[in-house]
């Protein structure tokens, strides 16, 4: 394997593709914490098309839609968001080709991919050949067993993905140590990035742990509410009513918000008096509150009126630009979390 990596660096390094990375991403202003938000919501489709149909499949979410159907319209979404985190993962890998071929959870997260990638290949050609196949009751064991093994590839790979950058933590196994007191501090921030739990956060394992929990929670936010946003525009699911859609989701959403909540203010604690000055934070908690408030002003005015377009293919235009600004308030959302880390 390490002949393969290192063969595959050399192949790389001054290469024409490792040069147009490189200047793309040290020369084009935002370039890398963008390309890194368009990754991140690539993992949010993944959560929102192929994770939610295994649970459908498992019989935990979504149980007013057939599998068969709901394999129809998913894939599709499922096999672009594949292609556009290939694409932007590529300019990380080509950049610094030594970080990646030689960190061994970087192959790791590879090999899950490859396993992910073939089980949902797998279900879909099945699928194509006979629609009904993971319906039949009697394939109901190799049909939730499938979905057992595809779910727990994808939290191996998003796992890696975030741990990549923690090689050391794994070599390294860290899990707790003894605080120490830091006395009365001038600011308020200064103490709360000195209490026990933020001292044990910011030097231990738990810090990736949290992160990589909060991506998982995060991604599944954002992966449900584009289903909803996605009907409310009318480009996606026309055939079923926006409140049967909203219904079963919103369960999901609330969920993964009260878990990316606790683990982003976990990490936040440990650095909490940059981040309250770090201007991507800043613009995140404020396009955060504005997601907020479109929702709030959707449900509480035009949702009341749901019963005259509930079941419309294309809902009418001032429906729709609700939809259409929680995908962009949402994007804006990741793009802040991403961006916190590029700014010092």
């Amino acid at each position: 394997m390490n002949e393969l990596t290192n063969a595959l660096v050399d192949i790389i390094s001054g290469s024409i593709l490792q040069q147009s990375a490189l200047f793309m991403l040290q020369n084009i202003p935002g370039f890398p914490p963008i390309i890194q938000t368009v990754h991140i919501l690539g993992i949010a489709v993944v959560m929102g098309t192929l994770i939610l149909l295994n649970f459908r499949i498992l019989g935990l979410a979504l149980p007013s839609q057939g599998i068969s159907d709901m394999t129809s319209r998913v894939m599709p979404w499922f096999w672009w968001a594949l292609a556009s985190n290939v694409f932007s993962g590529a300019f990380f890998v080509l950049g610094r080709p030594n970080r990646y071929f030689n960190n061994p959870v970087f192959l790791w997260k590879m090999s899950f991919l490859v396993a992910a990638v073939g089980l949902a290949m797998f279900v879909y050609l099945i699928h194509r050949k006979q629609p009904d196949f993971w319906e039949a009751h009697s394939r109901r064991w190799l049909a939730r067993g499938t979905a057992l093994l595809s779910l727990g590839c994808w939290i191996m790979v998003i796992t890696a993905g975030r741990w990549i950058a923690y090689l050391e933590y794994i070599e390294y196994p860290l899990w707790g140590f003894e605080a120490y007191d830091a006395g009365p501090q001038e600011s308020f921030l200064i103490a709360v990035e000195n209490w026990p739990l933020s001292q044990i956060i910011a030097a231990t394992n738990w810090f990736p742990t949290i992160e990589t929990i909060h991506v998982f929670a995060v991604t599944m936010v954002v992966g449900s509410i584009l289903w909803v946003d996605l009907r409310l525009l009318g480009f996606a699911a026309g055939r079923y009513p926006v409140s049967t859609l909203s219904g079963e989701l919103l369960p999901w959403t609330w969920a993964a918000f009260v878990v990316a909540t606790i683990t982003g203010v976990g990490m936040f604690i440990t650095r909490a008096s940059s981040h309250v000055v770090n201007p991507a934070f800043q613009w995140k908690i404020f396009l955060l509150a504005l997601a907020g408030i479109n929702m709030l002003i959707f449900h509480r005015k035009i949702y009341r009126d749901i019963h005259n377009w509930d079941n419309t293919a294309v809902p009418p235009n001032n429906v729709r630009m609700f939809g259409a600004f929680s995908l962009i308030l949402w994007s804006g959302v990741m793009l802040g979390g991403r961006w916190i880390g590029h700014i010092v």
